[in-house]
């Protein structure tokens, strides 16, 4: 009976994927999972997919069953903030003038110069244009809330920030990051070694899709170029002998075991900025990655709380 069940999975996926991957047929809508009251169809896999594809290119290089999990995965994580949002507000909703200047913010970042080219952009990569104005509501009340709820519990020391400013090289670092949750020591080196493997095999970006916990999965890792000056002391100085292309083994933080590569280096150009100026925007950063934090900790607590279940 179970062989029965995993057969009728593993069938279910790959005739969903298929459909994906031929657009020339339609794809019956069928719920998959449920997060408490809240339901994943078929269509949502398949626009999830859409929508990590222009996140992260690279992840089409990955086989049918993984870019399944992996939008499931997704989508999981998404519907527990919905769930919990509801707790405490009436509906998911920001001002649309607000949620244009978001937009507007993403899709200046792509190099689209306007509104109607990034609606043209997101056809194209088979997504509507409310899809992705949900999608980025409840990550900026998602955002939202966990400042609110955290950010008294940021503690950034000033003086510690101008040391490390002038203690170390005018250098940025661009990062890509892998984070698992807590485990014990030897549940950790198998995990390791399954992680070394799809880096081998798949590529540290997709590898941060398979198995990372962290907001950054949905962007194959990608952090993004980060000054080395406002990073904590010990990544520092796990970062500071590797070259690019290379990667550190699992660091222990708040929020799981961390795996970081550089994918490349270069020099500082706000190296003569007023050190006040620098100071006040290291500490932003570091504010921010403290929130990272405990998003990352505060998301995966709420998991643990609601029912999923698989149809």
């Amino acid at each position: 009976m179970k062989n029965i069940k995993i057969f009728k999975k593993i069938f279910l996926i790959s005739i969903i994927l298929l459909f994906y991957f031929n657009n020339s047929y339609a794809v019956e809508n069928k719920i998959l999972v449920k997060v408490n009251n809240e339901i994943i169809t078929s269509i949502d896999i398949l626009n999830e997919i859409n929508y990590l594809k222009i996140l992260n290119p690279k992840i089409q290089e990955l086989n049918q069953k993984r870019l399944f999990e992996i939008s499931k995965n997704s989508l999981i994580r998404e519907k527990v903030k919905k769930i919990n949002l509801l707790k405490l507000i009436d509906k998911i909703y920001i001002e649309e003038k607000y949620l244009n200047n978001l937009i507007k913010k993403i899709y200046k970042q792509k190099n689209i110069k306007s509104l109607e080219d990034y609606k043209l952009y997101l056809k194209n990569n088979n997504l509507t244009y409310q899809y992705i104005k949900n999608k980025i509501t409840i990550e900026r009340l998602w955002n939202e809330m966990i400042f609110q709820k955290f950010i008294s519990k940021i503690k950034i020391n000033r003086e510690n920030v101008r040391k490390e400013i002038l203690n170390n090289p005018d250098e940025k670092l661009l990062l890509s990051e892998i984070l698992v949750p807590r485990i014990k020591e030897e549940e950790l080196q198998i995990k390791y070694k399954q992680i070394e493997m799809d880096i081998k095999k798949e590529g540290f970006n997709n590898a941060a899709s398979i198995h990372s916990i962290s907001e950054t999965a949905a962007k194959g890792g990608n952090i993004g170029w980060i000054e080395k000056s406002s990073l904590n002391k010990a990544i520092r100085d796990k970062l500071s002998n590797l070259k690019v292309g290379e990667y550190t083994k699992p660091i222990i933080t708040p929020s799981g075991f961390l795996i970081i590569k550089v994918e490349n280096k270069k020099l500082n150009k706000t190296s003569k900025e007023d050190l006040n100026k620098k100071i006040e925007r290291l500490v932003r950063i570091k504010t921010n990655q403290q929130l990272n934090q405990f998003s990352n900790i505060y998301l995966n607590k709420l998991k643990n709380n609601v029912k999923i279940n698989e149809i």
